[in-house]
């Protein structure tokens, strides 16, 4: 599918094509489409504020929110889980949609699963999921383990997500988190698994081959799994980066995938937003 008269620029000038939104309560305008960027589990903002000058360049409204117990100290994700990180993410959906009529969601890790998740809720208001090292299946044999460790460990160390060691100086996520609290993390993606058939939207998977915390499977699991039709169904797989995708060494090249992807499909699906305005 091709995008609009701008599919011959770079997608680094290009711009989504602009239509009239219909107005939201407050009687303003609202924009044909927004993003809703979601990060995963132990995150920060930092894994996936690579996505903000995208989604600014492409004048898209977005929402980046910060899900329950994270961006502050490991300890509050004490009893935190999927329900609230679920809950956090749908609200800033819903505010979204007093910006936009329609919306992309571009989750990384967990915020992939719940990317999925949101996808089987608002199929008919969501133009497209991107995930990113979507947090499916576990590679480390010890996650088998989870319902017994988290009985009798209560935090466990944070794996490294990073495949470059200069880059992962960086890295500003947990360096421990509660073993509950990853309890609830990988029973979730069993959930989403088996939702997986309810996902129509459009869609990105995005994977690494080297992810040391996310076994590719996932991503093929993903790729298959869903409904959506097999001309708006896309796999990318990167070839060096670890599970932070956006903040590792082909860092450039997953946020320009994104953005190749989000100018083609999305400006393929000019008559979704043409429809509501005659």
């Amino acid at each position: 599918m091709k995008p609009s008269s701008d599919d011959d620029r770079p997608a680094s000038v290009r711009t989504m094509p602009h239509y009239l939104g219909s107005i939201n309560a407050h009687g303003q305008m609202k924009e044909p489409l927004g993003a809703l960027i979601l990060h995963g589990f132990t995150s920060s903002l930092d894994t996936v504020r690579a996505l903000e000058p995208m989604v600014e360049r492409l004048g898209l409204p977005y929402r980046m929110p910060v899900l329950r117990g994270h961006n502050s100290h490991y300890q509050n994700l004490q009893g935190v889980g999927w329900p609230e990180w679920y809950a956090d993410a749908e609200a800033a959906l819903k505010e979204l949609f007093n910006e936009a009529d329609h919306a992309v969601i571009l989750g990384l890790s967990v915020g992939g699963l719940i990317a999925l998740d949101l996808a089987t809720r608002y199929t008919a208001r969501l133009a497209g999921i991107a995930t990113i090292a979507a947090a499916l299946r576990y590679l480390s044999p010890l996650t088998k383990l989870t319902p017994l460790l988290a009985t009798v460990l209560p935090e466990f160390n944070s794996p490294n997500p990073f495949n470059d060691k200069e880059l992962a100086k960086r890295n500003t996520n947990y360096k421990k988190f509660p073993t509950k609290s990853f309890k609830s993390a990988w029973e979730y993606a069993k959930l989403v698994e088996q939702k997986l058939p309810q996902v129509r939207t459009p869609i990105l998977v995005i994977a690494s081959r080297k992810d040391t915390i996310i076994t590719p499977s996932a991503a093929a699991t993903i790729y298959e799994r869903v409904s959506t039709p097999a001309d708006q169904k896309q796999i990318v797989w990167f070839e060096r980066s670890g599970h932070e995708m956006l903040q590792d060494m082909e860092a450039d090249a997953v946020v320009k995938t994104i953005e190749d992807w989000l100018v083609e499909e999305i400006g393929a699906m000019q008559p979704l937003f043409c429809s509501n305005w005659g």
